[in-house]
């Protein structure tokens, strides 16, 4: 019965699905709006987890970490995890175990426009000499300090861009008018072999298939980790104004959920009544 009921809201209300007011476009807005809400909810909860995180947790020795049940802040060098795991940052050149860089074209009166952006990372070592931990980051975790460059002659922008470790041909960057290049703004953050960084996160005992002599592991989908060698107050601040951001987001497009779904709601109730 019911069944039958809600084809015969459908073929009732044929001529409508098609325009603009129709009952699939609305479901639709509504389901997009949905789902943009849940995205944005859940990741704002997640960068104020973040936040408090970093904010609450005490900075422990890696061997006391590694007895704690809870997250904690440790200090470190870091080290390859294995002698392959290295990478050579594309724009500073530099030996490194995680990168990220973003190139934007500075446009007057307009802004900045990406042109290009990577994040390449993989497993490591922190250690204080004595005790190791193996850290599996991934994109979200990571907050690195970045080095900013803004070459503003074509020149320049060659000089800058010919690397063939870009494995992009430096003309895709300048902007030339009348012998007028537009600059370029060239960020990029790396976690380099040797540093000294902070993370936070739970130690957990090392996977049985891992292949390591690391004595923990904090891995991203363990707990809020967070990777760090920036201040760790700008850190916790962009975290928290993400967060923030987010969860502002997700209540709009809750909001709009609920405007655009309930008549559909209502229709559908009151023709199945």
């Amino acid at each position: 019965m019911f069944v039958e009921r809600f084809l015969a809201f459908i073929s009732l209300s044929g001529e409508a699905i098609l325009t603009v007011d129709g009952f699939l476009p609305k479901l639709l807005a509504g389901t997009v709006a949905a789902c943009a809400a849940l995205y944005a909810t859940t990741s704002g909860v997640k960068a104020i987890k973040d936040w408090w995180g970093i904010v609450a947790t005490d900075s422990l020795p890696i061997d006391e970490a590694i007895g704690a049940s809870e997250l904690v802040q440790i200090q470190g060098r870091v080290r390859p995890a294995q002698p392959d795991d290295v990478f050579v940052s594309p724009i500073l050149g530099e030996e490194c175990v995680a990168y990220e860089y973003d190139i934007r074209k500075v446009v007057q009166d307009s802004g900045r426009t990406r042109i290009d952006s990577a994040t390449k990372y993989n497993s490591f070592i922190i250690s204080d000499g004595v005790t190791d931990i193996l850290v599996d980051p991934d994109k979200e975790s990571l907050s690195l300090n970045t080095t900013t460059k803004t070459p503003s002659t074509k020149k320049s922008i060659e000089q800058e861009l010919a690397d063939d470790r870009l494995e992009v041909d430096p003309s895709v960057y300048t902007s030339v008018l009348d012998n007028i290049t537009k600059p370029i703004e060239v960020s990029e953050g790396t976690i380099g072999v040797g540093e000294k960084i902070t993370v936070v996160g739970r130690a957990t005992p090392v996977p049985a298939k891992a292949v390591t002599d690391a004595d923990a592991v904090m891995m991203s989908e363990e707990a809020h980790l967070t990777v760090m060698n920036d201040d760790s107050g700008n850190t916790a601040l962009r975290k928290a104004g993400r967060g923030s951001f987010l969860l502002l987001f997700g209540v709009i497009f809750g909001l709009f959920t609920i405007v655009i779904l309930t008549p559909v709601i209502l229709d559908i109730v009151e023709m199945l009544v």
